[in-house]
């Protein structure tokens, strides 16, 4: 009967049967395709074997430190590690991996077109964005951002791959590291502080995610299709000071936009124009002086009890509580002019997403459009 602290070993071996000898090449080793008939399910299986053989002893640790990495980090855009292999004794090993059926991002992009059922390009950043916050908060660093790491299964979920150069660590020092060019890689348009002095953290894997996407937007003519362009750009800041602090800090942005610091989408400027056109196109005139509601929460406030009476209607029944949700004064307005309950819901639900100091400039601009209509001031109004 074993005891507690024993070694348990199972004597029995597990069989696997070969799909694809050659799945993939790399640096330090290639990749199989594998499947267990017993769940008849497919695997990929990493093997540590360096193309050249004097450096075999000297990565041998980067790869038994991926292991760790991915066995603590269960995360849905997170390839999965399910076993490991490491015979250190012939400083080789295998690990036992998810396999993704999909392509690279680069592949992906070239080849998307809108109103495709795959993901947007929108929808892959914020995948990408999630599973780098979830890396963070685990305190580590990927160091290997590129095309070929970054894979979109056929579901449309965004998996990040091959955490090998990765590190569980404080920011290093590469001018210490022998991975130092891998790491701190030469050749692109455009290169961070970081490489010129030889350091490397969380935020210099913030840029090399930036510029990435970046630059595979613009080869694949997808950038206008892309909302966060100004996310972007303070990603691929040189100075690492002017960057996000965090990946933290990105989704932040995402979730709350401030159009004091990011671009207005076309999708952000339909919303908005479909509602404050439809309610300034009801008014006529204003019979006296123009006042409006300021306070934003008030106005949302309204906006739901609005909804809510109208929640079984295609169009609002009383235009006079929408209107009322921002102009406080007396008006005329014109009679035919139907509103669709599916633009103030659109609205609604687009402008809980913003930014306080974003929902108080939204509020604003539409009193602004208010405000350029006339005043009808009656003759008998008239104090002689």
């Amino acid at each position: 009967m074993a005891k507690n602290g024993d070694i348990i070993k199972f004597i029995r071996q597990k069989d696997y049967i070969m799909i694809n000898a050659d799945l993939g090449h790399g640096s330090f080793g290639k990749t199989v395709l594998l499947k267990d008939p017993f769940i008849d399910e497919l695997f990929v299986a990493k093997k540590y074997e360096p193309a050249y053989p004097e450096i075999k002893q000297e990565f041998f640790q980067s790869f038994l430190q991926e292991i760790k990495i991915l066995y603590k980090l269960n995360h849905r855009n997170i390839v999965r590690v399910f076993n490991y292999y490491p015979y250190e004794n012939t400083t080789t090993g295998y690990i036992l991996m998810e396999y993704i059926d999909g392509q690279t991002i680069e592949e992906y992009l070239s080849s998307y077109f809108p109103f495709d059922e795959g993901p947007s390009p929108d929808d892959i950043f914020t995948q990408l964005i999630d599973g780098f916050q979830f890396i963070e908060k685990h305190l580590i660093v990927h160091r290997d951002i590129r095309e070929g790491n970054i894979l979109i299964d056929t579901s449309g979920n965004v998996k990040i791959i091959d955490f090998g150069l990765g590190k569980i660590t404080k920011p290093i020092d590469t001018t210490k590291d022998s991975m130092a060019e891998i790491i701190n890689r030469s050749g692109l348009d455009r290169l961070p502080d970081e490489f010129f002095n030889g350091t490397y953290d969380s935020k210099t894997d913030i840029f090399y995610l930036g510029e990435l996407f970046n630059r595979l937007l613009v080869k694949s003519n997808s950038d206008d299709l892309f909302t966060y362009q100004q996310i972007l750009n303070k990603m691929m800041e040189v100075n690492p000071n002017n960057r996000f602090n965090s990946f933290s800090e990105i989704a932040s942005a995402i979730g709350k936009k401030d159009f004091a610091g990011l671009e207005i989408s076309k999708e952000d400027r339909r919303i908005y124009q479909a509602f404050s056109n439809a309610v300034y196109e009801h008014i006529s005139v204003f019979k006296m002086e123009k006042r409006f509601n300021h306070d934003v929460s008030d106005f949302i406030n309204r906006l739901d009890n609005v909804i809510t009476k109208n929640c079984f209607e295609d169009i609002i029944q009383n235009n006079s509580d929408l209107i009322s949700t921002i102009v406080i004064s007396n008006y005329r307005y014109h009679p035919q002019k139907n509103i669709k309950c599916d633009i103030v819901q659109e609205f609604r639900t687009w402008i809980v997403t913003l930014s306080l100091p974003s929902q108080q400039l939204v509020l604003n601009n539409i009193i602004a459009k208010m405000s350029s209509i006339n005043i009808d001031i009656d003759d008998e109004q008239m104090p002689f």
